[in-house]
């Protein structure tokens, strides 16, 4: 191969790659994962910690959060850009949780709603104190 047709041939294989990890990091969406509940506080009303991060590709506009423990249920909402967030809760939370992510995305002019369920158990020690009566 002459020495022209090789530095084409590499400013080609260049060109394309970064159009490949441009259509990736713009065309696909970034879920959300790791979503944990990382403690409560508060005595009433409480308020649940969650923390998360993102995959690679285009961050969502928006991300709701649903949160169900026990008698407790609380919502969220955060832009695509938070990592971390606090729900308020009616109740005590206790025992298993489920979390219901709910992440829309704008890419190339549509909207597009992914929908992420993860489970859990309501961390230890820092669960408020009930209160006896």
């Amino acid at each position: 191969m002459r020495r022209p047709t090789l530095r084409r041939a590499t400013w080609y294989g260049a060109w394309a790659a970064a159009l490949l990890w441009l259509a990736r990091v713009s065309l696909v969406p970034a879920r959300p994962r790791g979503a944990r509940l990382t403690g409560v506080s508060g005595v009433g009303p409480y308020y649940a910690g969650l923390r998360w991060s993102y995959g690679p590709g285009a961050r969502p506009v928006s991300v709701i959060f649903d949160l169900e423990a026990g008698p407790a249920v609380g919502s969220a909402t955060t832009d695509g850009e938070a990592t971390e967030a606090e729900i308020p809760l009616g109740a005590a939370p206790s025992g298993r949780y489920h979390l219901t992510i709910s992440a829309t995305y704008r890419i190339a002019g549509f909207a597009h709603t992914i929908v992420i369920r993860e489970e859990g158990v309501t961390p230890e020690g820092h669960a408020p104190p009930r209160s006896a009566v």
